[in-house]
């Protein structure tokens, strides 16, 4: 069973800025781009992919406030994972702060696309969890048509990246 915000932690979320959305089970960057994600261009799918260690998207609710986390613009993934932790402290019992898979990020900037008519972090990265080689992917938004873009970032490097954050039900 997909795990689920209890309604009144959903209520609290949404009170205070934050979209709970339902993401399916099983999601990759490959599904993503055969169902119609408007991804800028075949770079990531022909020169990355193949050497990735992408993890499917596990399903269930999960929040999001469709801004990059203050303090996390211009840094290294480490260095995120430690301000998303002390964010995390400020949350609600029963939630949790997450940094999401590159697939993650994609859906949920193709969501809000549908839902509002713009996309999200128009001209930022955020960081993903997903990993090539020695390093992570960053997933952005850049130009109008086709402006998902996802690529390995070398981690000594931060400019234009932080973390969207999500928040997903404790387990």
């Amino acid at each position: 069973m997909a795990a689920r915000f209890s309604e009144p932690t959903a209520a609290t979320l949404e009170r205070n800025g934050w979209s709970v959305v339902d993401l399916p089970e099983g999601l990759t960057l490959e599904t993503l781009r055969r169902q119609g994600a408007p991804f800028r261009g075949s770079r990531y799918f022909d020169r990355f992919a193949g050497e990735v260690a992408e993890t499917p998207t596990t399903g269930g609710q999960i929040a999001v406030n469709w801004g990059i986390l203050e303090g996390t613009l211009n840094r290294i993934y480490e260095d995120c994972e430690g301000l998303l932790a002390e964010f995390g402290r400020t949350l609600p019992d029963g939630c949790e702060a997450t940094i999401g898979t590159a697939a993650t990020y994609v859906y949920l900037i193709g969501h809000y696309r549908a839902d509002k008519g713009v996309f999200p972090i128009a001209g930022r990265y955020t960081w993903t969890r997903d990993r090539y080689r020695d390093t992570h992917l960053v997933a952005g938004v850049f130009g109008r048509e086709r402006p998902i873009v996802v690529a390995p970032l070398s981690e000594k490097q931060g400019k234009g990246v932080g973390v969207m954050p999500l928040i997903v039900p404790a387990v």
